[in-house]
């Protein structure tokens, strides 16, 4: 990873003594950043589940939903931060929004369920699978982005959409079906799908990159 990327926390300059009010302040302007990051990625996590059962006809399968769909834009959510704020930040959002969804699986969905009507309640297993596959996806997809990072605008996020998605399925479909289902095709026509659309998100990445500027220390990429 490049050394560019260290830079993104704050108060991590050798060489000079910091008082602790000052790392306080630091860390809470760190946390500050955090909040509309992890808050965007819970939202792409809720359209996932939202549409998890809408399906989409012109795709001509009976069980690929639009929830199956929208999942790249979860890793896009997460390469617009690293492009702001670089890796450190992009990492922590990814950890903290896993935590925060479930921390409501486990302590809110109980006592709301008799109140709001869940469509999809998930089995335990395929949760995890989801949670863990888009973990370990997430932590290559930011290597490899923040590792392409030049002037040619597309090759990070092209490269760390596709590492992403790819890793995604391979985790995914073994965690949640081997032994208790056939995963092997759907796994390779999803991957397929998620290919296709995390080329198409280019477009929205491209037109974000004006208002999404990346930090001092990444060279303006």
């Amino acid at each position: 990873m490049r050394s560019a990327a260290d830079a993104s926390w704050p108060g991590m300059a050798y060489g000079r003594r910091e008082s602790a009010w000052s790392r306080i302040g630091d860390g809470l302007r760190a946390a500050a950043r955090l909040i509309v990051p992890v808050a965007v990625l819970l939202m792409a996590f809720v359209a996932v589940y939202l549409y998890l059962d809408t399906p989409v006809p012109a795709l001509g399968s009976s069980w690929l939903s639009l929830g199956h769909l929208l999942v790249p834009c979860c890793f896009l959510s997460v390469h617009l931060t690293n492009r702001r704020y670089g890796p450190s930040y992009a990492f922590a959002q990814v950890v903290l929004a896993l935590a925060a969804a479930v921390a409501f699986i486990m302590f809110a969905v109980p006592r709301l369920g008799d109140v709001v009507p869940f469509r999809i309640v998930p089995e335990l297993r395929i949760a995890f699978a989801f949670g863990g596959a888009f973990l370990g996806a997430s932590f290559l997809s930011i290597v490899v982005f923040d590792g392409a990072r030049g002037p040619r605008w597309w090759t990070a996020p092209l490269f760390g959409l596709l590492s992403g998605v790819v890793l995604f399925c391979l985790i995914y479909y073994p965690a949640a079906y081997a032994g208790a289902a056939e995963w092997t095709a759907k796994m390779l026509t999803h991957m397929e799908w998620l290919s296709g659309i995390a080329i198409l998100l280019l477009i929205p990445y491209w037109s974000l990159r004006a208002i999404v500027r990346p930090m001092p220390g990444f060279g303006g990429y």
